[in-house]
Parts: C-alpha cells; sequence; structure tokens
C-alpha cells in the first residue's frame, strides 16, 4: 500500500502549495463554527470522496483538499460513498474497498486526522437485493448491515418490496437526501409507510443551508421538525458548492430541535452506522411539529 502511495507522489507534490487558500479557508471557519457537539466528532455517511469513481473530485489533489476540509469541520469519520449501479457498472466493491485504502494511507502520511471507510450510494434497481446478496453491491462501511439508498431525482419509486427483501436478508435500507427528490417533493407523505417500516432517511447538509433552493429547504426543515430524519450528512462533489462541511446544517438543526436531538443526526447516529450497529431509539420530533398520529415509532435498524 505504501507502494502505491510512493506511485502517487509525483501527482500530489504541488498539494500543498495549490490548496493553501482551501485550508486558510476551512480553518478560519472551524474557528467561527460553535461547538455545539461538546467535541463530540461528527460522521459523514454519505460523501463522493474517492477520486475519478464518479461525478465527485476527478484528482488526488481534489480528494486531499476535501479530506482537509472535512477534518477542519470537526468530521472524523467518513463514508466513502461513490455512486453503484445505475451509470456506474465499473464501480465494483473490490475496487472501492481498494481506493479507501489508498486514500487512508496518503491521509495518514500527511497527517490529516481522518478516518476513511468504504460504502456507496445504490441506485435503486428491482434486483439490488440479489446484487447485494451476491456481494455485487457495498454496503455502509462494508458493515452488511446498512444500504444506503438513491431514487432517481426526477421520480419518486415505490419502495416497500424492496425494504421487505432487504429486511429479510438482514439489511436496513437508508433512504438518501429524498427531500431533493421530485416525487417527493410534491407528495412528501409517500415517506410515511417507509419511515414506519423501519426504513431510515438521511438528509443533505447542503438541503438545510439553502444550496438547493427553498422548496428543498423547507421539505428537509419541516422533515427534521417532524422526526422523520435519522442522520444528516454531506453528499459532498468537491471543494466548491457541495463541500464535505456539515458545521452551518448543525447549528441551524440546533436551532430547530434543541442541541441533543442535533448531535443525535450528525454524531451518534451515523457514527452507529458507520460502525454496523442498530440506530437506537426514535427520531426526536419537535414539539412544533404536528403530522398526525402515525408518528408512533417502531425501533428503527
Amino acid at each position: 500500500m505504501r507502494a502505491q502511495a510512493s506511485h502517487l507522489a509525483p501527482a500530489l507534490s504541488g498539494f500543498r502549495r495549490a490548496h493553501r487558500p482551501v485550508r486558510a479557508a476551512v480553518r478560519e471557519a472551524g474557528a467561527r463554527r460553535l461547538t455545539v457537539t461538546d467535541r463530540e466528532p461528527l460522521t459523514d455517511i454519505h460523501c463522493h470522496l474517492l477520486p475519478g469513481l464518479d461525478d465527485g473530485p476527478g484528482t488526488w489533489d481534489e480528494t486531499l483538499a476535501m479530506a482537509e476540509m472535512a477534518a477542519a469541520d470537526g468530521i472524523g469519520t467518513i463514508v466513502a460513498t461513490p455512486h453503484q449501479l445505475g451509470g456506474y457498472p465499473a464501480n465494483s466493491p473490490e475496487r472501492i474497498r481498494t481506493e479507501t485504502a489508498r486514500l487512508q494511507t496518503l491521509l495518514d502520511e500527511r497527517g490529516i486526522p481522518l478516518r476513511v471507510l468504504p460504502g456507496a450510494d445504490v441506485r435503486v434497481e428491482p434486483d439490488l437485493p440479489a446484487k447485494v446478496r451476491r456481494g455485487e453491491v457495498l454496503t455502509l462501511a462494508d458493515r452488511g448491515r446498512h444500504v444506503l439508498l438513491e431514487l432517481p431525482h426526477e421520480v419518486y419509486l415505490p419502495l416497500d418490496r424492496l425494504l421487505d427483501e432487504l429486511s429479510e436478508a438482514g439489511l436496513v435500507g437508508i433512504l438518501s437526501h429524498p427531500e431533493r427528490n421530485q416525487g417527493v417533493l410534491r407528495q412528501p407523505r409517500v415517506l410515511r409507510p417507509l419511515v414506519a417500516a423501519g426504513c431510515l432517511v438521511q438528509v443533505t447538509a447542503a438541503s438545510l443551508t439553502g444550496l438547493f433552493g427553498f422548496r428543498v429547504q423547507r421539505l428537509a426543515e419541516s422533515l427534521i421538525l417532524k422526526g422523520v430524519v435519522h442522520c444528516v450528512s454531506s453528499d459532498a462533489h468537491g471543494t466548491h458548492a457541495r463541500t464535505p462541511v456539515l458545521g452551518p446544517a448543525l447549528e441551524r438543526v440546533a436551532r430547530l430541535i434543541g442541541r441533543p436531538a442535533a448531535v443525535d443526526l450528525f454524531c451518534r447516529n451515523p457514527a452507529r452506522i458507520a460502525s454496523g450497529r442498530d440506530v437506537a431509539g426514535r427520531p426526536q420530533r419537535s414539539k412544533l411539529a404536528a403530522w398526525g398520529s402515525w408518528l408512533s415509532w417502531k425501533k428503527a435498524g
């Protein structure tokens, strides 16, 4: 592995010089950020951090700049989740594992205090459970417990049967960024039976800070207030618009539902997922919210 990292050295030789402005900016942001987690590390279970595998960073330079941004923001663990299935048939589990291990070596050599684990952002397909059983799809952190599920952006597809089949295989589905799905935006109540059946929900941090527009932000905040969300992740793709930064969204959520519940969504729940453990208890619902009696939660997986 060290030989692989040494082989990358020429391409990375200009990293520190080229990304000096990025490092200065993230240090300044980290100094300004409120410490609402009481130094509890953030965990990001959805981040396109590996270079050249999908629409995330194109180079190792950019990947390492993203890693520095994440570490400066207080993120201690990232699950690297390149796209799988759909338009990315070449992203095999072994390829993702290999690139993740290579990145961890580079981080360690450069003293960037970040742990990175292999995972995938998996496009929903009819034979997905069978592919998971055959080892063709990577679970989050490679723990064999949680599968991060991505719907097509334009439409909502029924997930009841898929979730049942995953459950029969001992797996828990996590629906990624439903607040950005056009079908869910039109009819957010489609999430009700999914969460009641044990599906977990992950919202994107930038949705809560307005990057994707008012409608998306309003729905993301509504889901947070109603106790539907189990974790917030960056879904970062680079060092500019979609960055591996959770701090501003954490502050926003802390104002909405209080510090203890916010720490659950940004630290404790994602940390449990990254270690392959069940998410304990039930999402905390704001006293300001009301969405009918269906929020009689069962223990989520």
